[in-house]
């Protein structure tokens, strides 16, 4: 029975991933499936995965089908460099821009999670008027002239190259400021009821999880300096990009997550903040 594990390729985690596949190579035991985050929360809800690295908004929309995997996230608090909201005005202001030039905020369809996140600063920290939102092809926000969400290494490449004309805020920076918490921008979540066997293999991949995300400082330099990244980043961005993550899943990053339902729950976009509930091998 194999393992069916999503994979994000994109920096933050990619770096977890190289090294994990070493240790638990693709074959009869681990399968990697490859996927932006919206993709994989789709395939862990249909149980086409048995694990991934998947939005924490997931987990908590759907938490009655999930457990956590103890212990480990990805999430920031200074700045997460990935996540940005770019706008031709400042929150200030943007209502007087937005009626200047009617239309919509465009958001990402790759990540439920940054566009939550987006929606509670909006309403309940910047104190801004609802816009029309609009969901946009990852990649395009920028032709549209309009303010707008990005994620993942197209949001990274804004953030070492920024467009001229444009606001950028690092959305881990505006909830650190504003709740004193890092943001718990993605979770491990285990599809529940798995079988014993499966469950044993999850249980060997979580150990091994650990034991790389407690000791990544010390392959940062090695890792940086691998053919196979992007040539438009250099190393010292690359390594200020891994040193501002943290892949703990501790009891502020718990907190934080909690505070996100809450918020979420106020603003509609849940219907209230669920219990965590931890795999146990």
């Amino acid at each position: 029975m194999t393992l069916q594990i999503g994979r994000i390729d994109y920096l933050n985690i990619w770096h977890v991933f190289h090294l994990l596949a070493k240790i638990c190579p693709e074959g009869p035991d681990f399968h990697y499936v490859p996927g932006h985050p919206s993709k994989l929360n789709r395939d862990l809800l249909t149980g086409e995965l048995d694990i991934s690295p998947s939005s924490s908004f997931e987990y908590l929309l759907h938490a009655e089908n999930y457990e956590l995997l103890p212990g480990a996230s990805i999430c920031a608090r200074e700045e997460v460099q990935s996540v940005l909201f770019l706008s031709p005005a400042s929150p200030e202001e943007l209502p007087a821009w937005l009626d200047r030039n009617p239309g919509p905020v465009c958001l990402t369809g790759a990540s439920a999670t940054s566009t939550a996140l987006l929606k509670v600063l909006w309403s309940q920290k910047w104190g801004l008027p609802e816009p029309h939102w609009e969901t946009v092809e990852p990649g395009s926000g920028l032709s549209t002239g309009r303010p707008f969400l990005e994620i993942g290494n197209l949001a990274l490449r804004h953030f070492v190259e920024p467009p001229v004309g444009y606001h950028i805020f690092d959305l881990a920076t505006e909830w650190s400021n504003w709740t004193g918490l890092p943001f718990v921008f993605a979770v491990w979540i285990v599809r529940r009821a798995l079988p014993a066997p499966t469950r044993a293999l999850l249980a060997v991949l979580q150990e091994h999880i650990g034991g790389i995300t407690a000791n990544l400082d010390s392959h940062f330099e090695t890792l940086s300096r691998l053919p196979e990244l992007p040539d438009w980043l250099t190393s010292p961005d690359l390594l200020r990009y891994w040193r501002a993550m943290s892949y703990g899943l501790g009891p502020e990053e718990q907190a934080s997550l909690a505070l996100f339902g809450e918020h979420c729950t106020s603003r509609g976009l849940l219907p209230g903040m669920p219990g965590l509930r931890w795999f146990t091998s």
